[in-house]
Formats: C-alpha cells, sequence, structure tokens
C-alpha cells in the first residue's frame, strides 16, 4: 500500500477528472493520501476532500505567500 504524504488534489488542474481520479486511487494501491492547503482557499478546499473521502487527510495552514489575503475575519 502506498501512502501519498504531500498531494494537492484541490488544484484546478485537477478540476475535470478529480473524482474519477481520486475514486480510483484505492484500486492502485494507493490507501491514504494527505492534501495539503497553503492558501485560504486551499484550506477549504482540502476540508472538502477530507469530509468527502475517507482516505483523504489534511494538512493545512498559510503560505507566506498568501498571507496578503488575510485579514480579521479570515
Amino acid at each position: 500500500m502506498i501512502f501519498d504524504s504531500h498531494a494537492h488534489y484541490d488544484d484546478e488542474a485537477f478540476d475535470e477528472d478529480r473524482e474519477s481520479l481520486l475514486l480510483s486511487m484505492q484500486e492502485n494501491g494507493i490507501g491514504y493520501i494527505v492534501n495539503v492547503g497553503a492558501s485560504i482557499q486551499g484550506v477549504e478546499d482540502t476540508v472538502k476532500l477530507t469530509k468527502s473521502y475517507p482516505f483523504i487527510y489534511g494538512a493545512v495552514g498559510i503560505h507566506p505567500d498568501e498571507t496578503g489575503d488575510l485579514n480579521e475575519e479570515r
């Protein structure tokens, strides 16, 4: 079994086939995935992925390049 310890399946590059790709992971030997969110949107999308797919875990934080989008509410 493979444990993918650093992925970005929330990236727009996967918008067209994200669901079919993720649903094929376990049958292809990938048991668990850690999706990394590094922006506000990435964090929100990573949380959604962890709720939708029980084999996906999330690591979330804000990359220093993304801090310009932060304010008191976010």
